[in-house]
């Protein structure tokens, strides 16, 4: 297993990651003249392994997903966290998928948060699959695999030790743990907000790290 080099971050790169940007304009009106102090500011805190306190506080907010609106299980929380963080876990999902990829860690029958890859290919690949064994005149079963809240119950301890399995080791391994240590989170309803608790397990949905380093990783 090779051991996950990350080079030092360029403006050139920032800029191109605020180019696509859709959750913030204003930083995306202002990529030509932040893309450089951002670049600076996020390698001197990859270099340390450290993560500002407030990257650690995210509001979450319900959104209605189908079915009664008068029940819980009907809305997805989604967080809301500091611009420059989302932006750093960003280029950090693009660093460590191309890790994974290039030394075949990820599973070929993997859709979840690939580029050029979702739930439609899952499902035509799926389909060829089926048709194929049907013509072959071959015995085939069907299983369905629904995991309830997967990204509520992740033990994060298991998460870093998947990590430094996979070669993602040494400061940026720290960050990744300070950025999953010490969380907290309130709920916001209109503008009512409720006591900030401790995000003891799990990761942030919403933000650019937590489905993609589960779905990677696990």
């Amino acid at each position: 297993m090779n051991l996950m080099c990350y080079p030092p971050l360029v403006d050139s790169e920032i800029h191109c990651l605020l180019v696509r940007i859709t959750f913030h304009q204003l930083f995306k009106k202002l990529k030509h003249y932040l893309s450089k102090p951002l670049a600076l500011l996020f390698n001197q805190l990859l270099s340390v392994g450290h993560v500002p306190h407030d990257w650690l506080k995210a509001i979450i907010v319900p959104v209605f997903k189908k079915g009664v609106a008068g029940q819980l299980s009907n809305y997805r929380p989604i967080s809301l966290t500091c611009v420059p963080s989302k932006i750093l876990e960003r280029v950090l999902v693009q660093a460590i998928h191309a890790h994974l990829c290039n030394n075949n860690i990820l599973h070929s029958s993997q859709h979840g948060f690939c580029k050029g890859r979702s739930t439609t290919t899952n499902l035509l690949e799926s389909f060829n699959d089926w048709t194929m064994s049907i013509l072959s005149k071959e015995q085939h079963v069907v299983l369905y695999v629904d995991f309830s809240k997967a990204f509520d119950v992740v033990s994060h301890p298991k998460l870093f030790a998947r990590l430094y399995f996979y070669g993602i080791r040494d400061t940026l391994l720290n960050w990744l743990i300070k950025f999953f240590t010490g969380r907290v989170h309130c709920t916001k309803v209109g503008t009512a907000t409720s006591d900030a608790v401790l995000l003891t397990s799990g990761v942030v949905q919403g933000s650019g790290r937590g489905p993609s380093d589960v779905s990677h990783v696990h």
